[in-house]
């Protein structure tokens, strides 16, 4: 499903490459938009459980989240001819992207995470704590980080390679847990759910690794416990974060 979900996302990325792609590393165009003015009292929301959010009544839950951002884009959107099929270091990230964003979003969904956010050149994904089972919600927000910087990345790198003969991407994994304000954020033309809490910024700055997880102080402290367990947890901070990055033992 993973592997599909990649070849779709390749397949309109060089799809609309073919089509725009030149236009925007040629030359810039201006484009005016109208903006219809919007309703800021009630908006449908992808945020797990609510799939309608109120500017006016705004609630509190609580989240796992994950974030998931690649490595040295920046970079790549710098580089030239990295292969005979890639011209522009833009194509390569438009590409790159257009393969890895599909990619997390499914991995994730197979443990009850929602992508909330596309931030670029990674994701923010939701877990929605389920307060009867804390624990199992955990155990599935783990998996689905441990997965998006294992076998889905692996997967993704295998497609790249094979159409557009690139290098390996690869991607940090931040999770951390808090209690989240969900509300609608932005003026009335433009307002946006959104799920604002430690735990969101937390991940954010988490997510720093290669093809690692780490997990916040919050996270680890409500890990669940097992005899003869298969991880390890290493202090470390990351981006002036404390937290923990997950090793197998």
């Amino acid at each position: 499903m993973v592997s599909a979900a990649v070849e779709r996302g390749l397949d309109r990325a060089e799809d609309t490459w073919k089509s725009v792609g030149r236009e925007i590393v040629v030359a810039k165009s201006e484009a005016v938009y109208d903006h219809a003015l919007e309703s800021y009292r009630s908006k449908p929301s992808s945020i797990p459980g609510h799939p309608w959010v109120s500017g006016d009544r705004p609630t509190v839950d609580e989240f796992v989240a994950l974030v998931v951002d690649m490595r040295n884009s920046s970079e790549h959107l710098k580089s030239r001819r990295v292969s005979a099929k890639i011209e522009f270091g833009f194509q390569r990230v438009y590409y790159e992207t257009s393969a890895l964003l599909p990619a997390m979003s499914l991995t994730s969904s197979f443990n009850q995470g929602v992508v909330t956010e596309y931030l670029g050149d990674g994701a923010l994904i939701l877990f929605r704590v389920d307060p009867d089972d804390k624990v199992g919600t955990i155990r599935g927000a783990y998996r689905a980080a441990k997965n998006c910087v294992g076998q889905s990345r692996d997967i993704v790198n295998r497609h790249l390679r094979a159409r557009f003969d690139l290098p390996d991407i690869h991607i940090g994994a931040g999770l951390a847990m808090s209690k989240a304000l969900i509300s609608l954020v932005g003026d009335d033309h433009d307002s946006q759910p959104k799920a604002i809490g430690e735990c969101v910024w937390e991940a954010t700055k988490l997510s720093g690794g290669t093809n690692t997880v780490h997990v916040s102080e919050a996270l680890r402290g409500a890990w669940p416990s097992s005899k003869g367990g298969r991880l390890s947890f290493i202090k470390t901070t990351m981006k002036s974060v404390e937290g923990y990055r997950v090793a197998l033992t």
